[in-house]
């Protein structure tokens, strides 16, 4: 079935232009959506408020995935990255404020740091037929639509820097024909229907530097026990590559078997998991990971 046709079924409204198949595997309020191939026809303009590092990923993905670009619209907020994405491509236009963004805009996608974000929003005039895409961390949709009313059509996105390569998941809550649409072939959509389950996989995905240091952790071991650096970093970096396509490969039911297929009793790979269990490491992180997600207020003053 045409993706359009399935995802009518699903939301009740087909988004134009878009011809592609998509697989789904619903549980409970969220389910995967995972695009493999599409062909776009857009017309929809798109403005940013807030162009920094997530933002810039998101729309150098957009122009490389192929097919019709959308014309988008850049705030003066971020300068450096606005100027040079308007420099870059064509279809890129940097504009003189927050306010000409919305204007011009049937699409606004928020991107700033959650501290910043009611400010930002306070003197602005939206529309009631706009559509808000939310990359705040930390504010749900339900709390964007009273910074945004009378527009009040709001999903929240958590996009991720893999993004730029059209790798890792990107959240979507709730669905919006429209923002489907015009985000789909950047990574794998996740579709989430409640909004309070968001937090959850924000800080799900807030591992990421986290497996940097391992990675650089283990690279620098190799290399100070005498392996030239660059051999210890392609090895390394193909290793772990190597191991996460054999997870992305795994059924759900083989995930739990993936450590003890991965090693041989008494071998080295059992000495190291083994070691690091005993130590108490495995139960940190998911301790780590609790402690996050009762206690970190994402709106309070960062330097990221």
């Amino acid at each position: 079935m045409a993706y359009g046709a399935r995802l009518e079924s699903e939301l009740g409204e087909s988004p134009q232009g878009f011809k592609s198949p998509i697989l789904r595997c619903k549980k409970r309020t969220s389910f995967w959506v995972f695009f493999s191939c599409y062909a776009r026809e857009s017309t929809m303009k798109i403005g940013f408020l807030g162009v920094g590092t997530v933002s810039t990923a998101v729309i150098e993905a957009m122009a490389s995935r192929g097919g019709a670009q959308e014309t988008v619209y850049l705030s003066p907020r971020g300068e450096k990255r606005s100027t040079e994405l308007a420099a870059k491509f064509e279809h890129c236009i940097r504009l003189e404020s927050n306010q000409a963004v919305v204007d011009a805009s049937d699409m606004v996608v928020i991107s700033m740091l959650p501290n910043q974000v009611d400010e930002a929003l306070a003197d602005l005039t939206f529309r009631e037929d706009q559509i808000i895409a939310s990359f705040i961390a930390g504010t749900p949709p339900s709390g964007i639509a009273k910074l945004t009313a009378p527009a009040t059509q709001v999903s929240q996105l958590i996009p991720l820097p893999a993004i730029v390569h059209h790798k890792g998941p990107l959240v979507i809550c709730p669905s919006h024909p429209d923002v489907v649409r015009e985000f789909a072939g950047l990574g794998d959509i996740v579709i989430m229907e409640d909004e309070s389950k968001i937090r959850i996989l924000s800080i799900t995905s807030a591992v990421m530097s986290t497996y940097f240091t391992i990675q650089n952790t283990v690279i620098k071991w190799t290399e100070d026990n005498g392996i030239a650096h660059d051999t210890a970093s392609q090895y390394v970096r193909s290793l772990l590559e190597g191991l996460a396509i054999e997870g992305q490969a795994a059924t759900d039911a083989e995930l739990a078997h993936l450590p003890v297929e991965h090693e041989t009793p008494g071998g080295l790979n059992f000495r190291n998991r083994t070691g690091l269990e005993q130590d108490g490491w495995f139960d940190a992180l998911y301790n780590r990971l609790q402690d996050t997600y009762s206690n970190a207020n994402l709106k309070a003053k960062s330097s990221e």
